[in-house]
């Protein structure tokens, strides 16, 4: 049985500290992912838009401020300070990025017809996909999913547990806040999933000692046993 990457509590003390940091741009970054999809909603009912240019505004939208929350709450978690440079995304890496945002959602959208159990699967399989394209922004797309599944897969059961926990929070908050909650707790929930993901890659990269310490114990004792045999030849 593999060893745990995380503890949840671990993870949540991480974000939380994280937060508190940065907790200005990121209750802002949040706030603003809100009001651009509500205002989209608005203008694209507003102009009667065909149902397929609203899909496309609305995901060009969203992915487009997901991007800068997600490049906000990784450099967050790495310790660093973000700026409100993150608004400024790099076309390049924003169409890349829409690309992985489309895939997500089909992979959410496709799991939740299967419903719940799959769904969960799902989150906690690909929870890490957008901080690996904040950290390596330019290895391709499918290897990006690839790592995600790799580095979790073993850890799937932990991960699902830390995903059901943090949902619940958003949920409840919610409903004893009016909604309001969901301004703290979701980029508290980006924060804390990043630091999940630095863990899952720390773990990924760690290698067994006792194959190692089992190898050079084999070469160790390989002269000793012909020092005997050859001393008993001798005899």
């Amino acid at each position: 049985m593999s060893k745990a990457a995380f503890e949840i509590k671990e993870v949540l003390s991480l974000g939380w500290e994280a937060f508190k940091k940065n907790a200005l741009i990121l209750i802002v970054l949040t706030l603003i992912i809100f009001i651009a999809n509500f205002f989209v909603t608005f203008i694209t009912g507003a102009v009667s838009l065909p149902a397929i240019l609203s899909s496309i505004l609305s995901i060009a939208v969203g992915a487009y401020f997901m991007l800068s929350a997600v490049r906000a709450t990784y450099a967050a978690a790495d310790g660093q300070t973000p700026s409100w440079d993150v608004l400024k995304n790099d076309w390049k890496v924003y169409l890349r990025f829409t690309a992985i945002f489309v895939l997500l959602s089909l992979i959410f959208v496709f799991a939740a017809i299967l419903l719940l159990i799959p769904l969960l699967f799902a989150f906690a399989l690909f929870l890490c996909v957008p901080y690996i394209f904040a950290a390596n922004p330019e290895i391709g797309i499918l290897e990006i999913f690839k790592k995600s599944w790799k580095i979790s897969i073993k850890h799937v059961w932990l991960l699902i547990l830390y995903v059901l926990l943090c949902l619940t929070v958003i949920f409840v908050t919610a409903i004893f806040t009016l909604g309001l909650g969901i301004l703290i707790t979701t980029p508290l929930f980006y924060v804390t999933s990043a630091c999940v993901y630095k863990k899952l890659e720390a773990a990924s990269k760690e290698t067994p000692a006792a194959p190692a310490a089992t190898a050079a114990a084999a070469t160790a004792s390989a002269p000793t046993a012909s020092t005997s045999a050859s001393d008993i030849i001798k005899k």
